[in-house]
């Protein structure tokens, strides 16, 4: 039996189970310094919170602190009603074995773990300063939300990680005429390691737009490609009016069991887990004759 994620999200982002009630006065506004407000990699074991490297250590095979990723505590809405949650301070762990998340309240300790030969793809989304990164495996999920100005803390373990999830090279599938120009916003991405390991590594995609749900609102873009070693389909962020950043799905070619189109969607299959991804026809189209 597979689970099915549906990743046409709206702008619900449910609260987790370790996550706190928030009143009203904790919801306002106190000093703090840069290091409370940005996540970021420990340079020393002394910058972690007491007993979050062991259990990590133990639990992921953390090898190094640029496997770890700090993330102080916050509150932020979960768009139900007028519902905020405070995220308490956490530790992310990126090891040789497994991701895990360890956080100081509402008891310190592990959180969720999940080990690299569960896993099935990573989620990855981006919307101005807000970033949203999710590990998925079938029937679990571990979620991280940070400041995206911190991306470049988090960026080598995370590349680090897709290349250990890779596997065996594949070969790219045939390119069905010629590929069209670019908006800037995606020339770039395509260049970038969002879609390939190097810059030079060969890679087969295709792009479409799609039209704003209404006359003012602009169209969105939408770019599935396979490079060696993963599938990759990024879209403008639909949780937001504008589309200044982007949502990312990713995953290990080596995992994945079956592609195939049902209806306006995208189905994908990858290590037990199953994915419905909403996808513009062309593309569609495209994924159906890469994988038939």
């Amino acid at each position: 039996m597979q689970n099915t994620l549906a990743t046409s999200r709206g702008p619900r982002d449910p609260a987790e189970s370790w996550e706190l009630h928030c009143t009203e006065n904790e919801g306002g506004s106190s000093h703090r310094g840069i290091c409370d407000i940005f996540p970021f990699t420990p340079r020393r074991t002394e910058d972690i919170a007491e007993g979050a490297l062991k259990s990590l250590t133990e639990a992921c095979g953390i090898e190094g602190l640029r496997q770890v990723f700090m993330i102080p505590w916050a509150t932020r809405a979960t768009g139900f009603g007028e519902q905020m949650v405070i995220s308490p301070g956490s530790v992310l762990g990126i090891g040789t074995r497994a991701v895990g998340l360890w956080t100081g309240k509402p008891e310190p300790g592990v959180k969720i773990v999940i080990p690299l030969e569960r896993l099935s793809a990573i989620e990855d989304v981006t919307i101005l300063l807000y970033s949203r990164l999710s590990f998925l495996s079938f029937g679990d999920r571990l979620t991280i939300r940070y400041n995206t100005l911190a991306r470049f803390a988090l960026e080598p373990a995370l590349l680090e990680l897709r290349k250990q999830l890779a596997g065996s090279p594949q070969p790219l599938p045939r390119e069905d005429g010629e590929s069209p120009e670019l908006p800037i916003k995606w020339e770039s991405l395509v260049r970038s390691p969002h879609l390939r390991f190097h810059e030079d590594a060969p890679v087969a995609f295709r792009f479409a737009t799609m039209p704003g749900k209404s006359p003012r609102e602009r169209g969105r873009g939408q770019l599935l490609a396979v490079n060696p070693h993963e599938l990759v389909y990024m879209c403008d962020p639909p949780e937001a009016s504008h589309n200044y950043g982007a949502d990312s799905f990713i995953a290990p070619r080596a995992r994945i069991t079956r592609v195939r189109v049902r209806e306006k969607y995208l189905e994908v299959a990858s290590n037990g887990a199953r994915f419905s991804l909403p996808m513009a026809l062309e593309l569609r189209e495209a994924a159906a004759r890469w994988f038939p």
